[in-house]
């Protein structure tokens, strides 16, 4: 605390998420499962660390003709190219104990990416009404998201935002990835500090200042769930 300015730093998850308060500062999701279970834990692991990359390849000849192919890429690990579902396999038959340990630590933020980074003028409006309360509407079994999901089970976030015409979220890209609301924690820093000119706090809202702001996050923090 220096002056008249202070900062506070506070974690959140589950239903408490709803305690968020109602101050400018910045959040980052992580994802904490509540209990860890063999059977899903590494495979909802799986699916939010294994990359959502499309390559696209632009071919230019004469006379203006183009050749354009799009591809997916998918992500391999080290010189033997382990696929990302072998190599979360291998860590859990090798120490579960310990990774159910690691979970529960009160440490366990500092040793792994967030899932999502921002900045907000109202944490409580930006992290609880528009991630926290979105995300439990996209896990309904009646939402158009679940329905899709539940026809198209290897869908890609991009294939979702395609086909129902959504714009991109953070709360969409957890559904999408497997990730319920309450195996979420979200750590906040309220700050006086924030800059007015980021603008509210609508999924609509970019202003130049939140953009820069929250781009410089991101590279310093590479978060698995990036503004696109």
């Amino acid at each position: 605390m220096t002056g008249t300015s202070s900062t506070t730093f506070q974690e959140f998850q589950g239903s408490r998420v709803s305690y968020v308060p109602d101050k400018p500062g910045l959040y980052a999701w992580y994802y904490r499962p509540t209990s860890i279970r063999r059977e899903s834990t590494p495979s909802t692991l799986t699916r939010f660390l294994s990359s959502d990359t499309r390559i696209t390849t632009h071919v230019h000849q004469r006379y203006g003709v183009r050749t354009i192919g799009q591809s997916i890429g998918e992500t391999f690990l080290g010189a033997e190219q382990q696929a990302v579902g072998a190599a979360v396999a291998e860590a859990f038959d090798a120490a579960q104990s310990f990774l159910d340990w690691f979970f529960r630590s009160e440490q366990f933020v500092h040793f792994c990416r967030p899932v999502y980074i921002g900045i907000a003028r109202n944490l409580y409006e930006r992290v609880y009404s528009q991630h926290y309360l979105s995300l439990t509407d996209y896990w309904d079994d009646t939402s158009q998201v679940s329905r899709f999901i539940a026809a198209n089970n290897q869908a890609t976030v991009q294939t979702v935002m395609d086909r129902l015409d959504l714009p991109h979220s953070f709360a969409l890209e957890a559904r999408v990835r497997g990730i319920s609301s309450k195996d979420l924690m979200v750590s906040v820093l309220v700050t006086e500090e924030m800059p007015a000119a980021i603008g509210p706090d609508t999924p609509t809202s970019d202003s130049s200042t939140r953009r820069a702001l929250e781009r410089l996050l991101q590279l310093l923090s590479d978060p698995i769930c990036g503004r696109r």
